[in-house]
């Protein structure tokens, strides 16, 4: 290999090297959780992971499912022995529209003792 070649094969090497850092720089990989993979897939959304459930060895995960407008608790264990189950679910819409009607009670209650 003559030095011109292997000046050239040096300066796109180093091109490509300065693009793959700057470009990591400028335009950032979304975050994991964020990625079409293990915690998102568009539709859904892993909340909180790693806290304490109510018996021993379990977490709580939160999953909101986007479509749906809604909030899932599960209860899990990394044992292979027990399995995951559904703790509660709630409806976002339905608590919007309670917590959207008692406000409107505090409010109406307030002005009558304004009055």
């Amino acid at each position: 290999m003559s030095g011109r070649t292997q000046f050239w094969l040096g300066a796109v090497m180093v091109a490509v090297a300065v693009g793959i850092l700057v470009g990591g720089l400028v335009a950032p990989r979304a975050v994991y959780s964020q990625d079409a993979g293990e915690g998102r897939s568009g539709n859904y959304a892993l909340v909180a992971s790693n806290l304490a459930g109510s018996r021993s060895k379990t977490q709580i995960i939160y999953v909101v499912d986007d479509r749906n407008e809604a909030v899932y608790v599960i209860e899990a264990s990394a044992s292979k022995a027990s399995r995951a189950e559904m703790r509660d679910y709630v409806d976002l819409r339905e608590l919007g529209t309670r917590l959207q009607m008692r406000r409107a009670k505090q409010e109406e209650a307030a002005n009558k003792r304004k009055k």
